[in-house]
């Protein structure tokens, strides 16, 4: 149990020191190429372990990791990409793609991650939007790649694969570039990489993030993931996406170990994984964490496990979840909330001592402010709903605009707040508590329900798998609340069982808040990240 309290490391934290940490001074230019990997070059850590679609393994330490992203800075330099032009990177999980950000970032280019679970279409939006100078790719992914990019395309080759006409095989020219880089400077508030939006709502936005970002989120690198240099970290998201990108980035940046696999672990897979390479932190998604839970619990019981600390991200994480792992390991699972707007400033962090109340998104990192406002940014009090927002502070700035999108960049400021239309309360004891979308919410009968704390009352049922909820019209009421409910192995949908839902939720969260309508299906729709599509289910 960690000694310190939320409230000492609040009173305590200092923007200088963090700074300090990384090398950094107060003011002027930085270089994000030695603050993560090129400081720790005499380290004997092991900088990353990484593991193939076939279960082989490569180690890179510290200095050859460094040197191998000073070639792939030196071949961008060699291909005209100077500061601030888009690098796009279309790579699954392994050494390759992380070789390519660190160069990226080295020579000061904007790092644009594309996920690799995007078709053609959604990897052109992206390029094109983002004027992608160069596309570095693998041949794994390929086919994804628009035929009519205009970007120069570097590509790791497999054996049998042939590249497409005009394409550059990335290992050839990597091999003639020096191991010798100076790495440039940029001042904090330039653009080092673009995040997109998952659009469920329209076309995707790209998040410029800050040079500061490594900044930004030392606060969840130290307090919430309580990630030591000594730890070895299994980050199970991919870089493509914000999550991983800073998971990954900050471990390195501390001198950490950082765990990557090509592959979408199964259940087995995973337990194996934690097993054979000792990981002792853990930065996961509430989907890998359920699926794991359908194992035997003797069995997981039995698993030897090194774990002291679990963080989860992505989606809220239920309390059934949370007492589970309590139960069997003996570690609670951290739910953090994060934005590409945000960082990740609200959580429970595994390096405070605070009490953990389940369902709870947790209380804001130390060197943040965060509120619940209403439309016009006015502070709410205890117990109200409106949009979480964080105070626009340079010291933890993460984000600085949608690129190219100056209208829905100003729609993000209410009154010195920024918002994105994520909606939660905040009770008594400063906790906040996540209740979906604006556009999630439920309005029936005169009550604003939110459809996470519906859902964990449906998963609180022994039958219920995964459970999401939202608002259908209804004449009577304006809307009434409608479930989509996937079951457990062994369990059927019926009447009988229907009814025992709904008197679950009666119970648990109260009468106004139940389902009138149940529809029990095989899967639920999901974003690569696995987030519930509750606007696919609007839209059936």
């Amino acid at each position: 149990m960690p000694a310190e309290t939320y409230q000492h490391a609040v009173a305590n934290f200092d923007w200088g020191k963090v700074r300090a940490a990384l090398g950094w001074v107060d003011e002027g230019p930085v270089s994000l190429g030695h603050a993560i990997v090129d400081r720790h070059i005499g380290s004997d850590r092991v900088a990353l372990i990484a593991i193939d679609a076939a279960g082989g393994e490569r180690r890179f330490g510290y200095r050859e990791l460094s040197e191998a992203s000073n070639r792939f800075a030196n071949l961008l330099r060699n291909f005209g990409v100077v500061p601030g032009d888009r690098v796009a990177g279309l790579m699954p999980r392994g050494p390759d793609v992380v070789i390519a950000i660190l160069g990226a970032l080295k020579v000061g280019a904007v790092y644009v991650p594309v996920f690799t679970g995007f078709g053609p279409d959604a990897v052109k939006f992206r390029l094109d939007h983002c004027g992608a100078k160069v596309l570095v790719t693998h041949a794994a992914v390929a086919a994804q790649v628009p035929a009519d990019t205009t970007a120069t395309v570097l590509c790791v080759t497999q054996p049998g694969r042939v590249l497409r006409s005009g394409w550059i095989d990335l290992a050839p020219e990597l091999a003639q570039q020096s191991t010798s880089f100076a790495s440039v400077s940029r001042d904090r508030d330039d653009p080092a990489a673009l995040i997109y939006t998952s659009g469920s709502t329209g076309q995707p936005k790209g998040g410029a993030i800050a040079v500061n970002f490594l900044a930004a989120i030392s606060p969840y690198i130290s307090y919430g993931l309580d990630l030591r240099s000594d730890d070895v970290l299994w980050p199970t998201g991919d870089p493509g996406w914000g999550y991983g990108f800073v998971c990954y980035l900050g471990a390195l940046a501390i001198g950490g170990t950082v765990v990557t696999v090509e592959s979408n672990p199964t259940p087995e897979v995973f337990l194996s994984i934690l097993e054979r390479y000792g990981v002792t932190n853990l930065a996961t998604t509430p989907t890998l964490l359920r699926g794991v839970l359908v194992m035997d619990e003797a069995e997981l019981k039995a698993r030897q496990i090194r774990l002291h600390a679990i963080s989860s991200c992505g989606e809220p994480l239920n309390s059934k979840v949370v007492e589970s792992f309590q139960r069997i390991w003996g570690l609670t699972p951290m739910d953090h909330f994060g934005a590409t707007e945000y960082a990740l400033p609200i959580g429970n962090h595994n390096a405070i001592a605070m009490a953990v109340k389940p369902g709870s998104m947790g209380l804001p990192a130390p060197g943040y402010r965060m509120a619940i406002v209403d439309d016009d940014g006015r502070e709410l009090p205890a117990g109200e709903t409106g949009l979480i927002a964080k105070q626009a502070n340079p010291d933890c700035r993460y984000w600085l605009e949608y690129w190219n999108d100056p209208a829905a960049t100003r729609g993000l400021l209410r009154n010195g707040w920024i918002v994105t239309g994520d909606l939660g309360r905040r009770d008594d004891d400063g906790y906040f508590w996540f209740e979906g979308r604006a556009d999630d919410m439920i309005k029936s009968a005169g009550y604003r329900i939110g459809p996470f704390e519906v859902e964990s009352a449906l998963l609180k049922h022994p039958a219920v798998a995964e459970a999401a909820v939202i608002g259908t019209p209804d004449d009577m009421r304006g809307q009434i609340v409608k479930a989509f409910v996937v079951l457990r192995p062994g369990f059927t949908g019926s009447e009988e069982l229907s009814g025992e839902l709904v008197t679950t939720v009666k119970s648990t969260v109260g009468r106004h808040q139940y389902p009138r309508l149940i529809e029990y299906v095989a899967a639920l729709p999901k974003t690569e990240t696995g987030k519930i599509q509750r606007f696919a289910l609007r839209q059936r």
